[in-house]
């Protein structure tokens, strides 16, 4: 393996409109010998696009002839500041992942090989990716304006994907809650039409369905405690950042001891160690590492390798297909059993934007046969919604 190295020419980005405001974005080395290699880079959730970032960082790659993730990184100085600025965090992700997905296909094997290699605890690579069905993107705006949200809804929306095979279901029904609230010895007015859509969602689901829920960090620690027992009482299996667990440890932290249901976060991390961190202080008890942010596939192999329980790890994916991809790669080459978000039902024509299309089966995830992560964007969809630039 070390004596293989590839040598990127051209940097190419892409997006897609997705649902009003939502685009997918992503980014692709060419090696100067015709390899490419993707990643996705959707920063919705940013302030300012990353393009500018990646391509400023890649000059210095170019030409220049890598052999080794170690290598790319030393090439970038400005890693650092992945830990605390998160534009960079995603512009650095992006590049590791496409790095990844472009020298493991010089290697001839698929990223879940090149990682499952790497990965000295991994007991049994997984083929096929357990998933579960996000429902909340569905469930947000669309190009006509604001959707259905009401308890009968979601309810349906969950219920369309249990009969498609997913036996675990997570909704956001939290998001008219913004913390601090009036009262403080009550649950909060403005949580109950979130209460309302669980309920409509746990009494209808199957006995061995699951339910998650994510609070989008719209609580405060007091209004926690009142949420979880509600929670509770309706059988949810899952409490997902009622605060922001990176932001505000010390109340994530009591919110975590007080809680019998497993609490999880950390979706916008960086790094291996701030993830340990966030397990051994007990601040969650599982936590969800984006490929988008938190430094491509090795940080997960490497935060893989230093846990003692191996299903402390649920990557969080509720972006598009190529992310979902690489996630799926990575999921099967570490030992978690948790399954794999996927955001469903956001747009009808998503499979086709990947060649081969993507592929889900009874609510898990077919890796494609391939070298890399296994597909390639197809340039007849983003060239119908979307468009291809160079920075």
């Amino acid at each position: 393996m070390n004596n293989e190295w590839v040598r990127i020419k051209y940097l190419n980005f892409y997006s897609v409109h997705v649902r009003a405001k939502t685009e997918w974005k992503f980014m692709e080395f060419i090696s100067d010998d015709g390899l490419s290699g993707i990643s996705e880079i959707t920063d919705t959730q940013l302030q300012s696009s990353v393009s500018k970032i990646i391509a400023k960082l890649s000059n210095k790659l170019r030409d220049e002839k890598i052999s080794s993730e170690e290598n790319l990184i030393e090439m970038i100085p400005q890693e650092e500041f992945a830990n605390t600025d998160l534009n960079y965090a995603t512009a650095i992700s992006g590049i590791r992942s496409a790095f990844l997905d472009l020298y493991s296909k010089r290697l001839q094997v698929s990223l879940s090989e090149y990682l499952a290699i790497k990965n000295k605890s991994l007991k049994q690579k997984k083929e096929i990716i357990r998933l579960y069905a996000n429902i909340n993107r569905s469930m947000l705006p669309d190009d006509n304006g604001p959707v259905d949200r009401s308890p009968d809804a979601f309810n349906r929306k969950a219920k369309e994907f249990e009969k498609k095979g997913f036996n675990t279901i997570k909704c956001a029904p939290f998001d008219e809650c913004n913390s601090p609230f009036n009262r403080k010895d009550i649950i909060p007015e403005e949580a109950k039409i979130g209460l309302e859509r669980i309920s409509a969602i746990s009494e209808n689901l199957e006995k061995d369905t699951n339910l998650f829920v994510d609070c989008h960090s719209r609580f405060d620690l007091n209004s926690s405690y009142f949420l979880h027992d509600e929670l509770k009482d309706r059988n949810v299996k899952w409490f997902e950042e009622p605060v922001d667990p990176e932001k505000n440890k010390e109340d994530m932290k009591k919110i975590n001891s007080y809680s019998i249901i497993p609490t999880a976060g950390a979706e916008m991390v960086y790094g291996t160690k701030t993830f340990m961190g966030l397990i051994e202080e007990e601040i969650i008890d599982i936590v969800m590492p984006d490929v988008k942010f938190c430094g491509g596939p090795t940080e997960i192999i490497n935060l893989d390798q230093r846990l003692e329980d191996s299903n402390k790890i649920s990557m969080h994916c509720p972006s598009g297909p190529v992310s979902l991809l690489t996630s799926a790669q990575i999921t099967s080459s570490i030992n978690s059993k948790l399954p794999l978000e996927h955001a469903v039902d956001e747009v009808d024509w998503r499979h086709e934007l990947l060649l081969p299309y993507e592929k889900i089966n009874d609510g898990k995830f077919v890796l494609p046969n391939g070298n890399g992560v296994g597909a390639s964007l197809n340039l007849e969809i983003i060239n119908k919604k979307g468009k291809l630039w160079q920075e």
